[in-house]
């Protein structure tokens, strides 16, 4: 059954009882939008901007899937098409930048769907775009979870070697699981800290940024430059080699996916129509400038490939911090910035896939949306919406166990799931 048309949802049918506090104006910005007030307004200017920020973690999410590029594309395919996916999207962002300032609402796209749309469409296209964001943003979720877990498996490796001899799928499942259950604990235990945690995470996540590229690009030898920018790779054997590039490129956009996280968590916000859209736009920036930076620094420190991937199969960014260092112990700390940052990042996922959940079942898109538009009066928190997020998140993660590489697919739905949102409002 299509929701009820978000844009015109009665004040009356919103959720839960209205929370009182200190924003006039906010609070009169969702009454226009037939919202009332229910979540408590946590986050400012610099604790969503380190949500922004640390949900997309683009240098990280870059060295993490940088191998499917590598592959399909080699180091030049990698570097063009993380400028040619960067410029993209800031181009959507800045779209739903400007209409994240006239409607700053949880619902976020199929809100905006609903508002823009012909009359006679704005229920079915809303309801599809709700689907199409809910089902990116929980696949999403689910991927970020499966990357952090099978990073520490890959930490492990660095430190032990002989541990590829045992290595098992069902152990990074474990991890997943551990990973989506701390996730838990922060979003409802303490997610009155949240708002700080993501403040101090986005400190950590340019101090980690420094910590690792200082002695990456000082200590190690330096591949050529013509190599680097010039070397394109096609060991995927696809028919041409624009057709690998367009496979490669999957990686460079997975590492953008969550850019719109700060939009669901609006009605969190405060001044979010002047705070969300420079959240957005500067996460990006930010994002975008050290991305592309640790992605040259590792194109010209990598060494041999064949090599580190000996070394690492699962991540050998890890094997690269070793070679370029010479210390277990350095690149222990180097790998394991990338590892904690990857987990902060699983932790924001939640709380944007909950609130996602939360207000298109609050609109009447879900069904159980009775028991899903309910609020914590304690906490404010939409515990049943988070609650269900980790469950389908640890349903997918049993994927993994008969197959790492049909988990990829998961990786896929959440770029297409996202983006096609995104195309429904232009």
């Amino acid at each position: 059954m299509p929701p009820n048309d978000p844009a015109k949802e009665s004040v009356q049918t919103a959720t839960e009882q209205e929370v009182p506090g200190g924003f006039a104006r906010d609070d009169a910005t969702l009454a226009r939008l037939g919202k009332r007030p229910v979540l408590k307004r946590n986050f400012g200017f610099w604790t969503i901007l380190g949500f922004s920020c640390t949900i997309l973690i683009t240098w990280e999410g870059s060295l993490i899937v940088f191998l499917s590029g590598l592959q399909n594309g080699g180091p030049s395919g990698i570097l063009y098409g993380f400028i040619l996916v960067w410029i993209g999207t800031i181009s959507v962002f800045a779209t739903l930048s400007e209409l994240a300032s006239m409607a700053p609402t949880s619902g976020g796209q199929y809100h905006w769907v609903s508002m823009m749309a012909p009359t006679s469409y704005r229920r079915f296209l809303s309801f599809i775009t709700g689907w199409l964001t809910l089902t990116g943003w929980q696949a999403a979720t689910a991927s970020g979870a499966y990357l952090t877990g099978t990073a520490i498996q890959g930490l492990i490796l660095l430190t032990h070697p002989d541990y590829l001899d045992t290595m098992q799928n069902w152990h990074g499942t474990l991890f997943f699981w551990a990973v989506l259950i701390l996730g838990y604990s922060i979003n409802t235990a303490l997610s009155s800290m949240l708002a700080k945690f993501e403040g101090l995470v986005l400190v950590l996540h340019i101090i980690g940024f420094f910590a690792i590229i200082f002695p990456l690009v000082f200590l190690s030898e330096h591949t050529p430059s013509d190599v680097v920018w010039n070397d394109w790779l096609n060991l995927g054997e696809w028919p041409t080699q624009g057709l690998s590039l367009c496979i490669g490129i999957l990686g460079n956009v997975f590492a953008f996916v969550g850019g719109d996280g700060a939009i669901h968590m609006s009605e969190e916000v405060r001044n979010p129509a002047v705070t969300v859209p420079w959240s957005l736009m500067i996460g990006l920036c930010i994002n975008g400038v050290l991305g592309f930076a640790m992605l040259i620094a590792t194109m010209y420190c990598m060494g041999d490939i064949e090599m580190r991937l000996e070394e690492n199969p699962i991540y050998p960014f890890m094997a690269i911090f070793y070679n370029a260092v010479g210390s277990l112990a350095g690149a222990t700390v180097m790998s394991a910035f990338v590892v904690i940052l990857a987990f902060s990042a699983t932790t924001g996922l939640v709380s944007s896939t909950s609130r996602v959940y939360w207000a298109f079942a609050r609109d009447r898109g879900l069904p159980g949306w009775r028991i899903l538009k309910k609020v914590s009066r304690r906490t404010s928190i939409p515990v049943y919406c988070v609650m269900i997020t980790v469950t389908v998140s640890i349903i997918l993660s049993l994927i993994n166990i008969g197959s790492a590489t049909a988990f990829n697919g998961v990786i896929s739905i959440s770029v297409a799931g996202l983006f096609g949102s995104y195309l429904a409002q232009h």
